[in-house]
């Protein structure tokens, strides 16, 4: 059943912010993880994003903004037929808070609608 978690606390002492939304798909754990915070460059923030399947990443991206429709993270998946599923991760971020999104094939299956 597919499942969402969210904080907005953070989780350790470097201050970092996390969300993650998780999925299950023909046996197979899915998880997209964020996390950003303040940091003390140029830049004043850093996020870091990854996609696990499993537990092994897949796909990382360390964008600090997700302002757009293309997914930001993408992964596979093999049924028993060796039909591949393509797993795509979406992010919307705000001043606040991220919301993610994972899809297979196209469909949601997981995460917030935005």
């Amino acid at each position: 059943m597919p499942s969402r978690q969210e904080s907005a606390i953070p989780e350790s002492e470097d201050d970092m912010f996390v969300t993650e939304c998780k999925a299950e798909f023909l046996g197979h754990q899915i998880v997209a993880h964020n996390s950003w915070g303040p940091t003390f460059s140029m830049k004043g923030f850093t996020g870091e994003n990854r996609l696990y399947i499993d537990g092994k990443v897949v796909d990382t991206n360390t964008d600090t903004v997700a302002l757009s429709s293309a997914p930001i993270m993408r992964g596979s998946i093999s049924d028993e037929a060796n039909n591949v599923h393509i797993v795509e991760v979406f992010a919307r971020s705000s001043w606040t808070r991220v919301k993610l999104r994972i899809a297979i094939d196209g469909k949601k299956v997981a995460g917030e609608d935005f």
